[in-house]
């Protein structure tokens, strides 16, 4: 007869990926994890099968957790200025609690690069292109912006919302404030 959890998956799953987010995948160990989470190395192994699955699962929850803020994007109307407060938005959600983690996404592709596992590839990739999709969208709210235009300034927003995740990890308010400012002043 197996053994019944004393932990609920959903509250470990939430410390590993505050770990993970906080340190990066290889910069976390099993140790660290067991630690964190308050349930022995076997536990871990035996619920999620090593740290590779941990981490997908901590992926798969900060997704979630982002959603929520997306959804409110996807919700808004106001062309540029949705944009704009999405940006204000997420800066708020990659800071939570002034812990300057940046965001976990574009962390893993910064740790990774090219050479990131295929199913946490998928997961951020699907994410990227549903950001270029509500970019592109409110985008075309403005009636003045010819296609072109559009994919250019699309594919820049995508790549100021990196450098912002970035930003988060080290900058002061004040600053990101005014990259947003910036990053929104010739749009």
């Amino acid at each position: 007869m197996p053994r019944e959890k004393q932990y609920k998956e959903e509250e470990v799953i939430e410390k590993a990926m505050g770990l993970f987010w906080k340190n990066g995948y290889r910069n976390t160990s099993l140790r660290m994890l067991s630690k964190e989470m308050g349930i022995n190395q076997f536990s871990i192994n035996a619920s999620f099968g090593n740290k590779q699955k941990l981490f997908l699962e901590s992926l798969k929850l900060y997704r979630s957790k982002l959603q929520k803020l997306i959804n409110v994007f996807e919700n808004s109307s106001n062309g540029i200025e949705s944009i704009k407060h999405f940006f204000y938005q997420f800066a708020e959600f990659s800071n939570q609690d002034n812990n300057k983690r940046g965001c976990l996404m574009i962390n893993t592709m910064s740790e990774f690069g090219l050479d990131v596992d295929k199913q946490v590839g998928s997961i951020i990739s699907n994410y990227e292109k549903q950001l270029r999709t509500l970019f592109k969208h409110n985008l075309q709210l403005n009636s003045t912006k010819d296609n072109q235009t559009i994919e250019r300034h699309t594919n820049y927003l995508v790549i100021a919302l990196s450098g912002l995740a970035l930003a988060t990890k080290i900058q002061n308010k004040i600053t990101i404030n005014d990259y947003i400012e910036t990053t929104f002043q010739h749009l």
